[in-house]
């Protein structure tokens, strides 16, 4: 049984047709694989040891408007990419930006987030809203990101240095292994807000040049464009109904859609 909250009348027709169609594909017995990105606030751990955090949350209202069953995986970025890459997932709702080199390679649905990159350093080392110097820095990206793009394509002048660990990229500055990060700027405001986060400041203003912004969609392997249709649906309808907004209030500073 699917238990509907209310919703504004003109999602109405969507949700209906969204669930005639689940009611006819989905078996009892099929699990989909949903993969999401191991990072706060996109998906986390809270405090009864439960998996949560943004494009957690998001996945399985998607899932339960579906009428589908899901098991819901948190991995590293690169992880993620490469289940995507070997077609052993259903769908991953995992910050992936939208871009025309991804697009070859993965369906997309609409965009279910924008996006844009921050660069993050120790607080008082740097000038308030005037983008930083790399010349001779050490600057942490994750591999297969859209900012380890940027930088590995990019003569910054200085040292990229590549983690697997998006959460280990953002530890390195705090450590002094490295002078900057630069991470999606919703991860950078998550961490500025915690504890250990106050050691640390934004530095310069957000980007979207060159890959480092724009929309992030839910990816799925190609050839899956029956499922991208279903998943669409459910998106405009929690993005309707209200959902969508209750969700982004509990874990994102700002609305991102």
């Amino acid at each position: 049984m699917i238990r509907l909250t209310p919703f504004r009348p003109f999602a109405t027709v969507w949700l209906a047709a969204l669930l005639s169609v689940s009611a006819l594909s989905a078996r009892a017995d099929e699990v989909y694989r949903v993969l999401t990105w191991k990072m706060a606030p996109y998906a986390m751990v809270d405090e009864q040891g439960k998996l949560t955090g943004f494009e957690v949350e998001i996945a399985r209202a998607l899932c339960d408007t579906m009428g589908i069953r899901c098991e819901i995986t948190a991995l590293q970025f690169p992880e993620v990419l490469d289940l995507l890459d070997r077609n052993v997932a259903d769908f991953a709702v995992a910050s992936i930006l939208k871009t025309p080199e991804r697009m070859k390679k993965y369906l997309f649905t609409d965009r279910h987030k924008r996006s844009s990159s921050s660069y993050i350093g120790r607080a008082g080392e740097w000038t308030l809203g005037i983008a930083p110097d790399l010349a001779g820095k050490r600057i942490s990206v994750t591999r297969g990101s859209k900012q380890y793009d940027y930088l590995t394509a990019k003569n910054v002048g200085g040292t990229v240095v590549i983690y697997d660990d998006q959460a280990e990229a953002l530890r390195a500055v705090l450590d002094g292994r490295v002078d900057l990060a630069l991470a999606p700027t919703a991860v950078t405001v998550h961490l500025l807000t915690s504890a250990e986060g106050e050691a640390l400041e934004v530095v310069g203003d957000p980007l979207t040049e060159s890959g480092l912004g724009g929309e992030s969609a839910i990816a799925l392997p190609l050839g899956r464009e029956e499922l991208r249709d279903r998943v669409n649906m459910a998106l405009r309808a929690i993005l309707a109904d209200g959902r969508y907004d209750a969700i982004s209030s509990r874990f994102l500073p700002f609305r991102m859609y």
